[in-house]
């Protein structure tokens, strides 16, 4: 597939969505969708060919709720307390 190919069916595809669809698009989705599904920072970098992360988080802008889920799922608290997160209780009450 050559550049002008890949631009000719980005603008036919925009055109059928009525959105705008650039070749910097599909990388941030696939960025963001890589770190979602359990890639790492790292990796992503290597993927996307970037010699820092300055650059790779140029493609990220994770939300609220993207901090909140990986929390919950690698927080080393998790390992600590026994039961994990959706099982705890309070032992003690806090004064």
């Amino acid at each position: 597939m050559t550049h002008d190919s890949l631009r000719g069916r980005l603008d036919k595809y925009s055109t059928i969505l009525g959105v705008k669809i650039r070749p910097y698009d599909l990388r941030h989705a696939f960025a963001l969708l890589y770190l979602r599904n359990g890639g790492n920072v790292f990796t992503l970098q290597k993927t996307l060919g970037h010699t820092d992360l300055s650059m790779t988080k140029r493609y990220l802008n994770l939300t609220g709720k993207d901090l909140t889920e990986t929390h919950k799922t690698a927080s080393p608290l998790n390992k600590l307390i026994k039961g994990g997160p959706s099982t705890r209780t309070r032992v003690r009450k806090l004064k």
